[in-house]
């Protein structure tokens, strides 16, 4: 529901967004996004240790030792938000010099940059509390306090834009109120999960301050790389193509952040599930939960990869305009490969499951810097423009995560690599036969940029292909480990004949 929502909206909200606002002030919201991404890259880090210690002090019942992590998380992230409060503002006061960004008012800039960073400081004070709620696997609890935050945020920028003058400082307003919504249910949820968490700085732990930093530190220089590598082509474009650009290229990236934000919701499932795993000592169970992680990610993504590919030029024409149809060739570049780079990501949680992350945080980082050199080499050197920072952004991302990552996660766990490769050639395999069905579809049929016909192939589509996968290509095992990761409310709604 909440993937759905977010789905619909954010296709809404960004015709809405450059017929109000104009297609060269759009390129300057998720720029600012990307921006205070940066600026929160270090609690983002202690956001992450934070949910692997406290689901393992939870796990074994050890509430002290809870008690004392959350207390020592809080106050932590309180006192980096301190010292990092000036710096984002000193920062957000030189965006509009660094982007060159001349046809927007300084202030507006300046207050929409301020706005989503102190948002993004919101979402960090908040990450102990939506911890507790991760450590019990009530991932539900979460999405219906995202549930609340994508609708909020979208309600609040239309009704300002509607009593007063469009502005960009509206969508900052909008993003700071709903991060205070979002905190808010999340403390009242957090207790109603757990209330044996007693907040006093007397409970702040030195050993475990350490214990945190150090886990964090190494997933700060992972999630460092991991910014480079799915942010820095926007600024790349920004800073060297204008704004009117990026924002055509900020559309393009809408269908891959989605494709991306899709299996992050599904890996958000598995997290607690490794790390209970590990706490308890069932290694079997890690691979095993990795294997079918791995191949049912591949086929659930092919689908929607494959159909957003073959109507792209439709979906573009219905989206934002026929003018920019031509966009298409670029959303080809980045969906292709993402099948196979998408299977892997639950890979990604063994790696802090078993605190390996050292090592990947470094090859994240090269990774990142191989996003820059390729977009350079692309875009300059062989003068591809738009298309060699495409390019050379998904050549770094398949790099990481179909090469590196199956790698070391089979070192981790101890299995053979060739083990967790094999199951990503189901959604391979699954993404060429659908691409090959639908263009034979299109081809013979002509079809219009018209919602009915796409909404009516894709929906035949989708059903006979959905059976085939549950039925035929899904093992007994396989269907009945699924099953235990969904809730026992939507277990008890799906047929057995069906999973």
């Amino acid at each position: 529901m909440y993937f759905l929502l977010n789905f619909l909206i954010g296709l809404l909200i960004v015709p809405f967004y450059i017929d109000t606002l104009g297609l060269a002030a759009y390129g300057i919201i998720p720029l600012a996004t990307t921006f205070a991404g940066y600026v929160m890259l270090i609690l983002d880090s202690l956001s992450g240790a934070i949910s692997r210690f406290l689901t393992i002090h939870i796990q074994r019942s050890d509430q002290k030792g809870a008690n004392s992590m959350f207390n020592t998380s809080l106050f932590t992230i309180i006192a980096f938000i301190l010292i990092f409060a000036p710096v984002a503002l000193i920062f957000a006061w030189f965006a509009p010099d660094f982007f060159n960004i001349p046809d927007i008012e300084r202030n507006s800039v300046f207050l929409l940059f301020s706005l989503i960073i102190f948002s993004s400081f919101v979402y960090s004070l908040q990450s102990p509390f939506s911890a507790i709620i991760f450590s019990f696997n009530k991932i539900h609890y979460t999405n219906y306090i995202a549930i609340i935050r994508t609708l909020l945020s979208p309600c609040i920028i239309v009704t300002l834009f509607f009593v007063s003058i469009p502005s960009v400082i509206h969508v900052g307003i909008a993003y700071f109120i709903s991060a205070l919504v979002s905190f808010t249910c999340t403390i009242i949820l957090s207790r109603k999960v757990y209330d044996k968490i007693h907040i006093s700085v007397n409970h702040f732990s030195k050993d475990q301050f350490f214990e945190i930093t150090s886990l964090a530190k190494w997933i700060l220089v992972d999630q460092i790389g991991t910014m480079l590598l799915l942010s820095l082509s926007l600024i790349i474009v920004n800073k060297e193509f204008g704004t009117v650009k990026g924002g055509e290229y900020a559309i393009v990236l809408v269908f891959f952040h989605f494709m991306y934000n899709i299996t992050g919701l599904i890996t958000s499932l598995l997290s607690p599930m490794f790390y209970t795993y590990y706490a308890r000592g069932l290694s079997g169970s890690i691979h095993r939960l990795s294997i079918v992680s791995v191949k049912c990610i591949g086929l659930v993504m092919a689908l929607p990869i494959a159909l957003i590919c073959i109507f792209s030029p439709q979906l573009l024409t219905l989206w934002v305009g026929e003018e920019f149809a031509h966009l298409s060739t670029i959303i080809w570049i980045l969906l292709i490969p993402l099948t196979m780079i998408l299977s892997f990501r639950p890979l990604i949680i063994s790696f802090a499951a078993y605190n390996q992350v050292k090592v990947p945080a470094f090859f994240t980082i090269i990774s990142g810097i191989l996003n820059l050199i390729l977009a350079v080499v692309f875009s300059y050197f062989l003068n591809l423009g738009l298309y060699g920072i495409a390019l050379g952004f998904i050549a770094a991302l398949w790099c990481r995560n179909v090469i590196f990552v199956p790698m070391y996660a089979a070192k981790v766990q101890n299995v053979p690599s060739a083990l967790l490769y094999r199951p990503v050639v189901f959604g391979l395999i699954a993404y060429l036969v659908l691409v090959i069905t639908g263009f034979c579809l299109v081809y013979f049929l002509a079809i219009p940029a018209s919602v009915v016909y796409i909404g009516l192939i894709s929906g035949l589509i989708s059903l006979f292909y959905f059976l085939v996968v549950t039925r035929f290509i899904l093992t007994h095992p396989e269907r009945e480990l699924i099953r235990t990761i969904l809730s026992p409310a939507v277990s008890k709604m799906v047929p057995r004949w069906v999973l």
